[in-house]
């Protein structure tokens, strides 16, 4: 068996490998770990040459699911000289606090490496390949795989999983100042004793844009608490240090705030039966039908928990829909003024953690959005296009939590005047790169354009969505191992009504009519990869986010790296032990689900 990659989606699945080994070791002799990095079990995000000292985690020690020891343990056991230099200075720790993506991937890295002695203890044997890109994937003559290296070296595999995590596409352009993703960080931290005397702008105010905004301050002035609040104040080199973040709907993400569950499962709220029961003839499952059976009582419940009546009165309503009630949610995240916003809502989010208030609603909706992605491919291609077009900008924005911490930061930036938020759509013109800057065209919500240039512009927008073109091991695209993600069309008669803003070429034609291709490549259930000719790959898995955001498109961090990873190994262990492939019928995935859930 290979795995390829070392993250934390690997890491787990190596825990539970290791939980199974008794039932899998009859079927695994050896593992061999490709690692493009020099060191193992780290992951991008976490990996010291890739992000910065200032960079935080985003998730707490009790969100994280338990590998051999919790996070906040490993923390209080360290001596006090390495968590100083992994920026950690205030105690005691605490499993509800954030701490340095840094010290989050060395303790991955310490969990990886007793992962695998225990494996070898149990007689597996362990082949460790740091500094070895994979730079193919290919069908051998013997019905294995064939793996090659970036030095040519040739190796096969009766079985082959991906977990290679994030990759970015396109090119830097540091003629031009700009950059296509902020990794690694350090490419843009200016040169010693060198500083930014002019304004930075960054696409996107996500958690990867603030990630840009510490490492930055950091560097271009100093923080100091005065009566508990936190201030900035620029150094005197660079007086016209500014950061502009460009979001298309003018929104900074909601706060951290007190969760009764931090671990997302996918029946909490409702019944592997009842989910079934909402299931058509064809074999879709509708959102409407979704929202209205299993979410609406749902979060009727919470909306109750937090008194906030009014939406429970709306939510009453049978004609109240999902998208209405995105609407009136974002209506409360709408600010003219979205730091002032924050700042209203600091006040709550820190009575929230302090005094352990959950806020119901949006955990329950992050549990709902959870399950619903772990049965994205009962959705139909209109409703995958609702759910880009109409959710998902909601959940990223709204539910995705910005610890307040981060937000300390961001309104201690705000204070000093060295930060701004400006609304409006960013276009790249055809000179976009040239005379040594950025030039990007913003057009407001008011249909409004303006053109700006920036000496140092960061693209945080995430990773593009992956096409089949872009799939790192094309070899398997050429001979047909792998086929893009695609959705058939509830109702494929009236396809082109539906599809009116859809570029031509995500139609496709196949045996079974239009369907709509989505982002990725098409997976199972269990994650085994899909052939062009329909059948599932017993010796090919894909557990990259990236490589299955089209059927998975609300994936939730380590959480759903955890989960990912012990469906996969569940379905090894139901297929040796009961002899059932538990991705051909929908009953028996869902049954696998409802075990690993509390797990």
């Amino acid at each position: 068996m290979a795995i390829i990659g070392s993250g934390p989606t690997a890491l787990y699945l190596l825990k539970y490998i290791t939980d199974n080994i008794a039932d899998l070791k009859k079927e695994i002799s050896n593992i061999t770990i490709f690692e493009k990095e020099e060191i193992l079990g780290m992951g991008m995000p976490y990996y010291p040459k890739t992000t910065d000292i200032y960079n935080l985690a985003n998730i707490s020690s009790e969100e994280i699911p338990m590998i051999q020891e919790s996070f906040g343990d490993w923390l209080r056991r360290q001596e006090p000289n390495l968590l100083r230099k992994l920026n950690i200075v205030d105690f005691p720790i605490d499993d509800s606090e954030v701490y340095s993506r840094v010290s989050l991937g060395h303790y991955f890295e310490e969990q990886f490496k007793k992962l695998i002695a225990i494996l070898e203890l149990e007689g597996i044997v362990i082949f460790q390949k740091v500094n070895c890109e994979v730079s193919d994937i290919s069908k051998s003559l013997y019905d294995e795989l064939t793996i090659t290296d970036c030095k040519g070296e040739r190796y096969n595999y009766s079985t082959v999983i991906i977990a290679n995590g994030h990759e970015w596409k396109g090119e830097d352009k540091p003629q031009a100042g700009y950059y296509v993703s902020p990794w690694p960080i350090h490419k843009l931290l200016p040169k010693k004793n060198d500083s930014y005397n002019f304004p930075i702008g960054t696409l996107g105010a996500s958690l990867s844009a603030f990630d840009v905004v510490t490492s930055l301050a950091h560097r271009h002035g100093k923080f100091s608490k005065v009566n508990g609040k936190l201030l900035f104040e620029l150094h005197e080199a660079n007086p016209d240090f500014k950061i502009i973040l460009h979001s298309a709907e003018g929104w900074l993400p909601h706060l951290q705030y007190e969760q009764k569950e931090p671990i997302r499962e996918i029946y909490r709220h409702f019944s592997r039966s009842q989910l079934l029961g909402i299931i058509d003839e064809d074999g879709l499952m509708s959102i409407e039908n979704y929202f209205n059976d299993l979410c609406r009582p749902a979060l009727l419940e919470s909306f109750r928990k937090d008194r906030l009546t009014h939406v429970v009165d709306k939510l009453q309503d049978l004609k109240f829909s999902f998208k209405d009630l995105v609407a009136l949610m974002s209506d409360k995240h709408d600010y003219v003024n979205s730091f002032q916003g924050m700042k209203e809502e600091m006040i709550p989010a820190r009575n929230s953690i302090e005094h352990k208030i959950p806020i119901y609603w949006m955990e329950t909706l992050d549990d709902l959005m959870y399950s619903l992605n772990y049965h994205g491919e009962l959705l139909s291609a209109e409703d995958h296009l609702f759910f880009h077009k109409e959710i998902m900008s909601f959940l990223m924005n709204v539910i995705a939590a910005l610890p307040l911490q981060s937000a300390e930061i961001l309104l201690a930036l705000y204070d000093a005047n060295c930060i701004k938020l400006k609304a409006g759509f960013v276009s790249f013109p055809e000179d976009a790169f040239n005379d040594g800057v950025t030039k990007i065209i913003v057009e407001s919500p008011a249909g409004e354009k303006e053109e700006l240039t920036y000496q140092l512009f960061v693209n945080c927008g995430g990773g593009k969505k992956l096409e089949l073109a872009d799939f790192p091991f094309q070899s398997l695209v050429d001979e047909g191992i792998v086929r893009a993600a695609s959705a058939r069309f509830n109702n494929a008669a009236d396809y082109k009504s539906q599809t009116k803003s859809v570029d031509k070429s995500s139609i496709l034609s196949t045996d079974n009519g239009p369907e709509l291709k989505l982002s990725g490549i098409q997976i199972d259930s269990s994650y085994r990869t899909i052939s062009k000719s329909g059948e599932a790959n017993n010796f090919l898995y894909d557990i990259n986010f990236t490589h299955t955001n089209g059927l998975r498109p609300y994936s939730y961090g380590l959480q759903a790296c955890s989960a990912t990873s012990l469906i996969l190994v569940e379905s090894w262990i139901a297929q040796i032990i009961e002899g059932n492939d538990v991705s051909e019928e929908i009953e028996t995935i869902t049954e696998l689900y409802e075990d690993i859930d509390g797990l």
